[in-house]
C-alpha cells in the first residue's frame, strides 16, 4: 500500500472520530428555558432553586446545560419550537401538554394569602371581606382567585413590585408561593418573619417538562436523573438557601 493510500486510510478516521466526537457532544448538550420566576428562576447571576436543582439533575445525567432565561411566555415558545430543548418550573395542565412532553416533578410548592395584619385562611374569606388581592400577570393562581369568585384583584408581572405593594398598603393580600414571598422580603431588605402566611390554598407542582421531540432514550436518563437528586442532600440545602 503506498504511502498516499496509507495517510488516506488514517486521515478517514480521524474524520469519523472526530464526527462521532461531535455528535456524542451535541447529544450531551442541550438546552433549557425558563422564566423570570423568582426563586425559581431569577436570573443569570442570581440563579434560583430550579436552577440549581436542573444543575444536580444535568450533572447526574451526564449532561451540559446551557440555562436560557426569557419572560416566561416566551420561554415557553422558545421551548415549544426549539427540537430537543427542555423548560422547567412548568405548572401541568392539559393545554399544554399538547405542546410539551412532561418529564418528571422538579419540586413542589405551595400558595397561600400572605398579609401584614390579619390571617386569611379562605377564598371565601377574601371575599366576604372585600380584600385587594395581588397576583402575578396571567398566572395560574389568577385563574384560581377568579374561579373562587374573587374579583377584586391587582395582576402585576414583577413579584418585586408585588412585595412592595403589599408593604405599602396598596394591595391587602398577596397570593404567591410562601417561599416565594419570603424569599423577596428578604431580598428587599425586610424581615421575612413580618409576613403573615395563612392556610395553603393549593399545591402546586413544579415540572420539567421538554419539546415534544425529545428523544425517549433521554427523556428516560433525565428522569432516572431527577429520582436521584430527589434523594441527595443537597436538595433541600438549595431549597433552604433562598426559601428561609
Amino acid at each position: 500500500m503506498s504511502i498516499l493510500r496509507i495517510l488516506g486510510s488514517v486521515l478517514a478516521g480521524i474524520c469519523v472520530f472526530l464526527s462521532w466526537s461531535a455528535l456524542a457532544h451535541s447529544h450531551n448538550k442541550i438546552i433549557a428555558y425558563t422564566g423570570y420566576l423568582p426563586p425559581l428562576s431569577i436570573n443569570k447571576q442570581e440563579q434560583g432553586i430550579a436552577v440549581e436543582i436542573m444543575q444536580l439533575v444535568a450533572e447526574e445525567a451526564g449532561l451540559e446545560l446551557d440555562v436560557r432565561f426569557a419572560p416566561w411566555k416566551r420561554a415557553q415558545i422558545l421551548a415549544e419550537n426549539t427540537p430537543g430543548s427542555l423548560l422547567f418550573s412548568l405548572a401541568y395542565s392539559r393545554k399544554r401538554s399538547e405542546k410539551f412532553t412532561y418529564i418528571a416533578p422538579l419540586l413542589y410548592t405551595e400558595s397561600a394569602f400572605v398579609t401584614l395584619d390579619k390571617r386569611i385562611d379562605s377564598f371565601e374569606m377574601a371575599v366576604e371581606e372585600g380584600k385587594t388581592i395581588g397576583v402575578h400577570l396571567g398566572s395560574y393562581r389568577a385563574n384560581i382567585l377568579k374561579r373562587n369568585g374573587l374579583t377584586n384583584l391587582t395582576e402585576i408581572a414583577s413579584a418585586e413590585q408585588m412585595s412592595d405593594m403589599l408593604h405599602a398598603g396598596r394591595i391587602d393580600a398577596w397570593y404567591t408561593m410562601s417561599m416565594r414571598a419570603s424569599y423577596m422580603a428578604k431580598k428587599r431588605g425586610r424581615d421575612p418573619h413580618q409576613l403573615i402566611i395563612g392556610a395553603p390554598m393549593s399545591h402546586g407542582v413544579q415540572w420539567l417538562a421538554a419539546n415534544r421531540d425529545i428523544d425517549p432514550a433521554l427523556k428516560g436518563r433525565i428522569s432516572k436523573a431527577v429520582s436521584k437528586v430527589w434523594r441527595d442532600p443537597r436538595f433541600w440545602q438549595i431549597v433552604d438557601s433562598y426559601a428561609k
